[in-house]
């Protein structure tokens, strides 16, 4: 740790205060992050005494890799895995890059996703490394800090196509300690119509694209959602369709010559990205036949067994089993094969708000449950 982070909350400020908004998102006037967030840690892990890699995936951008190799030969390989980008910063009522600290709540971009869980997890690793557990134990712990998770998980996608591997991975969320083994993919889709422009004064002679949206997206909604829906898994329920945004004109005077929608589909293992695609291809045959169809983004749904030594494991220093409807690397890493959940202090419903927080009080007790992962696992888990 540096000098200045003699608690856990200044080593929470510190990290607040590397602004590392995603380059899709609005950084408020800073300076692009990723890379200075990825050498600060780089610098913290290197202080505790791991073996680092910077892995680039473009300028500006690195995988943080740190390895703290057990002094005997390791019969476990376990990653932390937080990431190192923020969403973006507009419209936000604390001051996004600094610690603000209000009747026990840490406010700042990241405090809660996921510079929160981070410093949790190097506060324990501090600990730790001075514990005999550290002198004497066989587990190979990692921490894995990727950039991109905020838009595509482009770092973890890197990690796992260069074949990263390990028994456990974790990655560092805001689930209040509780153990989310299982969460729901991702398929995100624009869909554009074409038309043709005309004074507004007589649509008649223009094509409005708007218009011929109009069907298939009510379509979607009352035919395609609802048979997603009646989809359900044991675990993870139904699968889901959310027409997030709609695009379509340019003026007032003017017929529309195109029309965008994008849709944000949430599914689980009982449904086929593939199979969706081309249900919403079928929609769009019988109700866009003019309609194009892209994909945007793709990412596997997940269910880890509960049984696992490594779960089980995590689990006995948590606070339950939980399952989420959002998306982040630990889909990445459980889509490589590998058994992975998501786990950290705080609570995702101030992930990526206005007044982004973590309470004091979640921080501490999210440091003390890492600690007593490492300390309670030295030789292996279970």
């Amino acid at each position: 740790m540096s000098r200045a982070s003699s608690t856990l909350t200044s080593l929470l400020a510190e990290m607040v205060a590397v602004p590392s908004v995603n380059p899709e998102g609005d950084a408020g006037g800073s300076a692009p992050g990723e890379e200075q967030m990825g050498r600060w840690l780089a610098a913290q892990l290197r202080g505790l005494g791991a073996d680092v890699e910077l892995r680039w995936l473009a300028p500006g951008r690195p995988n943080v890799l740190g390895v703290f190799e057990p002094a005997r030969p390791a019969v476990a390989t376990v990653v932390f895995a937080p990431h190192l980008d923020t969403v973006g910063v507009a419209g936000m009522t604390v001051p996004p890059f600094e610690l603000t600290r209000r009747a026990g709540r840490l406010h700042g971009r990241g405090a809660c996703d996921t510079k929160g869980p981070l410093a949790a997890l190097l506060w324990a690793l501090k600990g730790w490394t001075r514990s005999r557990a550290a002198r004497t134990g066989r587990v190979r712990w990692m921490v894995a800090a990727t950039v991109g998770e905020e838009e595509g998980s482009a770092g973890a996608r890197a990690l796992v196509e260069a074949g990263f591997r390990a028994d456990f991975a974790v990655a560092l969320e805001p689930t209040g300690l509780r153990v989310v083994h299982a969460a729901k993919g991702i398929l995100r889709l624009w869909i554009e119509t074409p038309g043709r422009a005309h004074h507004g004064a007589q649509p008649q002679r223009g094509d409005n694209a708007v218009y011929r949206m109009l069907p298939l997206a009510l379509a979607l909604r009352d035919t395609l959602a609802p048979e997603l829906a009646a989809i359900r898994h044991p675990v993870l329920g139904g699968a889901s369709l959310n027409l997030g945004v709609m695009q379509g004109g340019r003026d007032l005077n003017i017929v529309p010559d195109r029309c965008r929608v994008g849709l944000d589909l949430r599914l689980h293992p009982g449904v086929a990205a593939e199979a969706v695609l081309g249900r919403v291809r079928e929609l769009c045959r019988a109700h866009a036949p003019r309609a194009a169809v892209s994909v945007h983004r793709t990412g596997p749904s997940f269910v880890t067994e509960r049984t696992g030594p490594w779960v089980r494991a995590l689990r006995r220093v948590g606070r339950g089993w939980a399952k989420a409807d959002w998306f982040c690397d630990a889909n990445i890493f459980a889509g490589a094969g590998m058994a992975a959940v998501a786990f950290g202090p705080g609570d995702i419903a101030q992930a990526h708000t206005k007044d982004e927080f973590i309470l004091e009080r979640e921080l501490a007790a999210g440091a003390a449950a890492f600690g007593r992962l490492l300390e309670a696992n030295a030789d292996a888990g279970g």
